[in-house]
């Protein structure tokens, strides 16, 4: 299937923005270096500095797009059980074997560091082999890699992904995308009752499971339907470039939002609707970018380093993580120079002999 270049390049912007969150971001105190306080008002120029996470946000709404898309446009079925059998089969030869090698890894390099018969680490092995670490308070943030948690949580989406889409033929994808926004903020309202549950400022073990994040990969197969099925073409061409901005201006509004629930000036259930907002902006990005016209916006969305970026990004969320507690220990510009020299091109090597060795180069390089 031809590769769309503006979900390469949200990609790219998504692993980009988390890798700099893991990095440097998360010593970035929020709001972001300073704010303006005008009254009881603070306006945070700088936020998007300490939110670089909602990377992670951004890649379900795109896992949804790109995982429905074949099989909205007719290219692939899934009807019976051996269709079922091939998705899961054509999902795990993607997914699984750098996932096990990064495993293998973080098992050498960092867990020995520590005493690796200790019940814990072999808790938390036991978990990653068999991809059940997000159903443990204990290992839902391995310590042997902490951004494997979202990999989890992708993980088991692909796993009901076959029944979601049989539900969706049953009850069309409007029902299905009002039944997991019900289904998703009652998950995250239980979750605000249960503040045992917060792993870190921006982590639920409740919030962020599947049921917590589901809406975000229903937004993704929502917009998919969207754009595959025509629906609202002539205006989406027409105006895809003001709603790209707004979006823009929706995305900075959310991120004032998120940092007013974490600074507690918004208290109550106000943080089950963060991921809510984050949709709408994100989705309105995706939507106005698959239909923005060749110009300085799409080329800011879809340009060749950011498409590489996103490209690569499955090695790239695997292999950030592991270098990051590997190398930069000592926050130097030489030795960040030094980790993502590396970074890229430990990533280069399993991009193309682990997860594409099969592949003609020119077939995984952007257009």
């Amino acid at each position: 299937m031809k590769k769309l270049d503006v979900i390469n390049g949200l990609r790219g912007y998504a692993i980009l923005g988390v890798i700099y969150f893991h990095l440097v971001g998360t010593f970035v105190n929020r709001p972001g270096w300073f704010f303006y306080q005008v009254g009881d008002f603070l306006f945070m120029p700088f936020t998007f500095l300490s939110n670089g996470w909602l990377g992670v946000n951004l890649f379900f709404i795109l896992s949804g797009f790109v995982l429905y898309l074949p099989y909205i446009t007719g290219k692939r079925e899934l009807n019976n059980w051996t269709d079922i059998f091939n998705f899961y089969k054509q999902r795990a030869k993607r997914l699984l074997p750098l996932y096990y090698f990064t495993v293998l890894i973080s098992f050498i390099f960092i867990v020995r560091r520590t005493n690796i018969y200790d019940p814990a680490y072999l808790k938390e092995l036991f978990g990653l082999l068999t991809a059940t670490f997000n159903f443990s308070k204990d290992t839902f943030i391995p310590q042997s890699n902490y951004i494997l948690w979202s990999l989890g949580i992708e993980i088991w989406f692909s796993v009901l992904f076959p029944f979601l889409l049989l539900l969706i033929k049953q009850i069309n994808i409007y029902r299905f995308a009002i039944a997991v926004a019900i289904l998703s903020l009652a998950t995250r309202y239980i979750a605000s009752q249960h503040p045992e549950y917060w792993l870190a400022p921006f982590m639920n073990m409740i919030k962020d499971s599947l049921p917590g994040r589901l809406d975000d990969f229903m937004v993704g197969m929502l917009l998919c339907y969207v754009f595959t099925q025509g629906v609202a073409a002539n205006f989406l061409k027409n105006l895809a470039q003001p709603l790209f901005l707004l979006s823009v201006v929706l995305f900075f509004f959310t991120l004032h939002y998120s940092d007013y629930v974490y600074l507690g000036k918004l208290t109550g259930i106000s943080d089950i609707f963060i991921n809510t907002f984050v949709q709408v902006a994100f989705g309105l990005m995706l939507i106005a970018s698959l239909y923005l016209p060749k110009g300085i916006l799409h080329f800011i969305v879809a340009n060749w380093p950011v498409q590489l970026a996103g490209l690569m990004c499955y090695s790239l969320y695997l292999w950030h993580g592991n270098l990051r507690m590997l190398f930069v220990y000592d926050f130097t510009a030489l030795r960040i120079i030094y980790y993502f020299v590396f970074l890229f091109s430990i990533c280069w090597i399993s991009y193309r002999y682990i997860e594409f060795g099969n592949k003609k180069i020119e077939e995984i390089l952007p257009e």
